[in-house]
């Protein structure tokens, strides 16, 4: 098989990741902050080792400030659900991940307006443009993505958060496609916002491990309420952080898998990063010299993926041309509708996208442009 799905989740995992797992699995390990005992503290050690470990990685904040959620999705959740409220503005992109869009239009039911910005054609932010919208309107809150799900292209995040920072305006930043595959520039002292991604993607983890990372006073409300071992004689949810957001038991071990994959990246980062833009060089070359497609990503300042729609009929048949030749791609609309009705691909079915890994060989991509081609030539 060739796997060029690493958007939707990375293949192979980080190589340490599986005894990390293994040994919070076969060792004991409790229940973190429950207890005093050893396993309750080999818990709650892992929990620490993983928020210690994030800072190599995203812009660092405080390890109380690091939140685990269940994913990606879950964190921006908590992040806009907990932040506006029936009469608020908020600003975004219009080509944001369900993640972002289908949390908007229920806020959206619920009295929220949501205002778009400008976007190039390949749905980079027009920073001038997301400026002025954030002086001249009444603006909450603003959320966009660090990197697109669809055609890649990676936003200026520094300038972003920075129009954000001089008006006082909290953001929320989508980083899934972005942690793990490009470094986000640290944020200034008095930004305040949080950072949303999961482990599984750009970071070569496991699934069920999302992070929300909090920048300067920003405090959504929470979502979930329950046990956290603290003020556990109290019915009120705890103030203290990261307790107010982490009810329940966390996924101790996906993250003591989360921990060993982290560490594989960081050590490894420049040359992964080296890695993934020449093979993705390589498949953006080839899929450019065929008439029958439109490239959807740009050539340079993109995440290591490109997604292409066809001039004529629809996907589906590449996409199971593909399948057939055991070619993991994602084919259709990845989560993403509004970006594929920015990106005009609706007549066709979406788009076919191809990510490529740190495991990812000329070979395989050479491979497949064959076969792409084949799909074509008949």
């Amino acid at each position: 098989m060739i796997y060029l799905d690493n958007a939707a989740t990375s293949w192979p995992k980080a190589p340490p990741v599986a005894e990390g797992i293994r040994r919070s699995i076969e060792q004991p390990v409790g229940n973190a902050g429950r207890s005093a005992h050893g396993p309750a503290m080999a818990a709650a050690r892992i929990l620490y080792d993983c928020r210690q470990a994030l800072q190599l990685i995203m812009p660092p904040t405080d390890l109380e400030r690091t939140i685990f959620a269940h994913n990606a999705t879950d964190a921006l959740n908590i992040a806009l659900f907990g932040s506006l409220d029936t009469g608020d503005t908020v600003l975004t992109t219009p080509v944001e991940h369900n993640a972002v869009a289908r949390v908007l239009h229920q806020l959206a039911q619920r009295g929220v307006h949501v205002e778009y910005c400008a976007c190039d054609t390949f749905g980079r932010v027009d920073v001038d443009d997301f400026s002025q919208k954030l002086a001249t309107l009444p603006i909450r809150l603003a959320v966009f993505t660090a990197a697109g799900n669809v055609t890649g292209a990676i936003n200026d995040v520094s300038n972003l958060v920075a129009a954000c920072t001089r008006r006082n305006i909290p953001f929320v930043i989508d980083g899934a496609q972005a942690i793990g595959e490009c470094r986000l520039p640290p944020l200034p002292d008095d930004a305040q916002g949080a950072l949303c991604f999961s482990i599984h993607k750009g970071l070569l983890g496991p699934t069920g491990v999302g992070v929300m990372a909090l920048y300067g006073s920003f405090a959504p409300r929470p979502l979930t309420f329950g046990g956290t071992g603290s003020r556990s004689d109290s019915e009120l949810q705890p103030e203290m952080l990261p307790d107010r957001y982490e009810s329940g038991t966390p996924a101790i071990h996906a993250i003591a898998g989360s921990v060993a994959a982290i560490g594989h990246v960081v050590a490894h980062f420049e040359e992964m990063q080296a890695h993934r833009k020449l093979l993705g060089d390589m498949l953006y070359r080839g899929l450019q010299t065929m008439e029958h497609l439109r490239l959807l990503s740009p050539r340079e300042g993109r995440v290591g993926l490109v997604s292409v729609t066809v001039r004529e009929g629809t996907i589906s048949s590449l996409a199971q041309h593909l399948y057939a030749k055991d070619i993991a791609v994602r084919g259709g609309y990845h989560c993403a509708p509004w970006a594929h009705r920015f990106l005009e691909t609706e007549a066709h079915g979406g788009a076919v996208r191809f990510s490529v890994g740190p495991s990812t060989t000329e070979e395989e991509i050479e491979i497949t442009l064959g076969a792409v081609k084949e799909a074509f030539d008949g």
